[in-house]
């Protein structure tokens, strides 16, 4: 009996009434296919159970239809919401995807990276990534890749990232309206170029509105809750601690908040805070988190469509793609209590 075989083409072929080569080229998604012949072979693969073999198809493209996708740390809450965009895209157009977490290490970077390389993807995405590494950009040579969040200007490559800028500006004005002179800042890792944008904007709005001891008021961190305590203990223990503290991401945000409970001191009401990212956990009430809202699945989601292009043009000039953010405030931030 048929459904107790493998369905293959050709059983689609006999059921649609179509030649075997028009058949394939439907299944391929070809363009010289009516979209509605497309359509009906489709339907006819749907009904039949048919399921393309994934070694004939690369056999025949010489590809493997699959990404490596390398992030820096799974535990990352945002982490998740960047592959979900680049994995929409990718499944879209018949790709799987192979995940690496490198928690940040340079080593085990280079190692997932010559690991998926040679199992041959066919192309690479890079989200917050190291990249000052000769290395890394050998390895960089040998495959289609896009860098999401973090770029270096001795690598040109295709590009996709938040309007860091336009976030801080944006969140530091609106402190600064509600009354807001004295505002820290927990940096992200300084060899990431999106924390240094960050910081580099951080300090130009700063000089712009004329805020207090700012040089003073910034403590370098990294993204994680366990630096928002650290970062706590340091702000705490200023003369004259800020009104308003910056923190790198939600996580180290959430960790900040907790440090300064277990100090005595309360947010929104002595101190506020600002975070980064707009994780699922930060609008959950509990939290309530005033945050900088990246859109990490539309930049997952736009770095594979590069990737995509990238690999059907890879002598295109590449290209940079910033996506806009958006200010969410929250219960974390309140006017300025005087007196």
């Amino acid at each position: 009996m048929q459904d107790q075989k493998r369905i293959t083409i050709k059983d689609v072929a006999r059921e649609t009434g179509l030649a075997l080569s028009t058949v394939s080229n439907a299944l391929a998604g070809k363009s010289l296919v009516k979209p509605e012949t497309r359509a009906y072979v489709l339907a006819a693969a749907e009904r039949l159970g048919y399921r393309a073999s994934i070694v004939a198809r690369s056999l025949r493209a010489q590809r493997s239809f699959a990404f490596g996708v390398l992030i820096e740390d799974v535990a990352n809450p945002s982490a998740s919401a960047f592959v979900r965009g680049v994995e929409d895209v990718a499944l879209g157009a018949g790709y799987t995807i192979l995940l690496g977490n490198t928690d940040g290490d340079l080593e085990r970077q280079v190692n997932a990276m010559r690991a998926l390389i040679d199992r041959q993807v066919d192309g690479l995405v890079l989200i917050s990534q190291h990249l000052d590494d000769e290395r890394v950009r050998e390895l960089l040579s040998r495959v289609p890749a896009v860098l999401v969040q973090r770029r270096h200007p001795r690598v040109t490559l295709d590009y996709v990232g938040s309007d860091n800028v336009g976030g801080l500006n944006e969140a530091l004005r609106y402190v600064w309206r509600i009354g807001h002179r004295r505002v820290g800042f927990v940096t992200g890792p300084l060899m990431s170029s999106s924390a240094q944008e960050r910081l580099a904007a951080f300090r130009a709005t700063a000089a712009e509105l004329g805020l207090a001891d700012t040089e003073s008021l910034i403590f370098q961190g990294r993204y994680s809750f366990e630096m928002g305590l650290t970062a706590a203990g340091f702000f705490s223990g200023l003369r004259e601690p800020p009104s308003c503290i910056f923190a790198s991401n939600d996580v180290n945000a959430i960790g900040l908040i907790q440090g300064l409970s277990e100090r005595g001191i309360q947010v929104p009401r002595d101190i506020s805070v600002v975070g980064l990212d707009d994780i699922e956990l930060a609008a959950i009430k509990a939290v309530d988190l005033t945050t900088i809202r990246l859109e990490k699945r539309a930049i997952g989601a736009a770095a594979a469509r590069l990737l995509l292009k990238r690999i059907d043009e890879p002598d295109r000039a590449p290209e940079t793609l910033i996506l806009p953010t958006q200010l969410v405030v929250r219960g974390t931030t309140a006017p300025l209590h005087v007196g």
